[in-house]
């Protein structure tokens, strides 16, 4: 059993964050009381992959509850993230770039 799974009313949530260009991108397994399996595809990027586990175990919560998914939260932009991880700015215009460069 994955390390994140969460028994909730019945159902088994299985979160997952994988890792890529946009950052950790969450998506969930639901296995309901009759042993079906639901997979939600990718509900969102975040810069960590507590983040990503976290919003979706919350999405998949809702969904058992018959309730909407939560709205992405206004934190951290993944791109931003990196670039202030290496230590870099990013312009903020493109008209900042100097062709020669």
């Amino acid at each position: 059993m994955d390390r994140h799974a969460v028994h909730y009313r019945r159902h088994v949530i299985i979160p997952l964050a994988s890792v890529g260009t946009r950052g950790y991108a969450a998506s969930v397994f639901v296995t309901g009381p009759s042993g079906r399996r639901k997979a939600f595809g990718i509900l969102g990027y975040f810069s960590s992959e507590e983040e990503a586990i976290e919003y979706a175990t919350s999405c998949a919560k809702a969904r058992i509850e018959g309730n909407l998914i939560p709205g992405l939260p206004r934190k951290l932009n993944a791109v931003r993230h990196w670039f202030l991880r290496h230590g870099m700015r990013r312009p903020a215009s493109l008209s900042e770039f100097s062709p020669r460069d």
